[in-house]
């Protein structure tokens, strides 16, 4: 069947003063594609039009398009990398790999034929930096890697460095995830911003309580992310049998759904939570009202083993929520032991054990820590910022000089 997105005439880029061809294989909505979604009105303003080069048949592009915006289908194949599945060590087979650098060089021409028509390439996914970084010598145009993963030591991250050397800049969401390219690549620091308007401070919104929980009265601690091993949600879950103390009644909320790994660990958690917790836990899924929930809870926690940023803790702290990371990755580049927040070991039940029922037993703690981090959120942690500054890389990039954004 033809696909409703499939362009009837040749693309020709518009009149915005930068035309970026931003690539994508084939992706879910998640938070990566959200980021992405949010950035394309503000660099409007800034001068700036992003135009989606992806596969037509995937969630991302059919809500790029949704929205109204340019977009050339391009038929990217979503490799495998050098592991067999995603947090595997099997190595992909010898067959495997020579189909993927055939299919990559492929796409890497045509994308650099495409990429004739636009001022630079953006690549917004691991698996697409290869692709763009050899259509950009192709095409003659500079080429963007965004890196928001902190790629695991080995063959894959000596190749991503040799791709980072490649490109003309490499975009990379906190100074964790900068490192994973190391010192020869071009790298620009630009931690993500959030909407200052939502995450705020604010009373709780009225019944959410209950539905969070079994016990509205009871302390409420909250986990948001992907139902994914990395993400620690299952030392999370041991750490809050062992609770002692005023901390001893406090209840769990796990805000999120499988993630890209195997499907059957989200239902092995559920089994383990209720095993360990019984009704003093709740797995809510997938939810719209983020905020909301940050505001109506007592802790969030992220038990990562290495956040590459960390989002939803700096949502949280905008919120006025006292939070709890672990001391790996991108958070302690925001969070302040003892003075924003609390930072523990990654995958350790003690430490995290520890973490909890200091916040419960300590209130003064508590309210220092919630002052600090919101006089730090605000309002250096604001989107406009963010955008400003992702502007002034483009043009940076593209050999142009800034324009201001409209009304500003």
């Amino acid at each position: 069947m033809k696909s409703p997105y499939r362009p009837s005439a040749p693309f020709r880029p518009g009149d915005a003063e930068l035309n970026v061809l931003v690539v994508s294989p084939p992706a879910p909505v998640w938070g990566a594609q959200l980021y992405l979604l949010d950035q394309v009105e503000p660099l409007r303003s800034r001068a700036i039009t992003l135009t989606l080069a992806s596969p037509a048949d995937s969630p991302f592009a059919e809500e790029w398009v949704a929205r109204g915006w340019p977009m050339v289908e391009l038929p990217l194949r979503l490799h495998g990398g050098l592991r067999h599945a995603p947090g595997s060590d099997r190595r992909a087979s010898p067959g495997g790999l020579c189909l993927d650098a055939v299919a990559m060089v492929r796409s890497a021409a045509r994308l650099a034929r495409t990429g004739r028509h636009f001022d630079l390439l953006h690549s917004y996914s691991l698996r697409s930096h290869l692709e763009v970084a050899l259509a950009g010598h192709l095409s003659r145009r500079p080429s963007v890697l965004d890196l928001v993963n902190i790629v695991r030591p080995g063959v894959g991250r000596h190749v991503l460095r040799g791709i980072a050397r490649m490109a003309s800049l490499t975009v990379a969401n906190s100074a964790a995830t900068a490192a994973v390219v190391g010192s020869r690549a071009r790298v620009r620091v630009i931690q993500p911003g959030i909407d200052l308007h939502r995450f705020a401070p604010g009373a709780p919104e009225p019944g959410l309580r209950e539905e969070l929980t079994a016990d509205p009265s009871a302390p409420l601690v909250a986990i948001i992310g992907r139902l994914d091993v990395r993400k620690g949600i299952q030392v999370l879950l041991e750490a809050m049998a062992r609770l002692g103390g005023s901390a001893a009644a406090a209840h769990l909320v796990v805000v999120g759904d499988a993630g890209t790994g195997p499907p059957e660990f989200a239902e092995q958690l559920r089994r383990n939570g209720e095993a360990l917790l019984g009704e003093r836990v709740r797995f809510v899924g997938r939810r719209s009202d983020v905020p909301q929930i940050l505001r109506t809870v007592d802790v969030m926690v992220n038990a990562s083993r290495a956040e590459p940023f960390g989002l939803s803790v700096l949502e949280a702290q905008a919120c006025g929520t006292v939070v709890i990371g672990t001391n790996a990755g991108g958070i302690p580049e925001f969070v302040e032991d003892g003075v924003t927040g609390l930072l523990v070991a990654p995958f350790e039940v003690a430490p995290m054990v520890a973490a909890l029922e200091r916040v419960f037993a300590e209130p003064a703690l508590v309210e220092s820590m919630r002052a600090e981090a919101l006089q730090r959120a605000h309002p250096a942690r604001g989107l406009e910022a963010q955008y400003d500054e992702l502007a002034a890389v483009y043009h940076s990039v593209a050999g142009r000089s800034v324009r201001p954004s409209a009304g500003r």
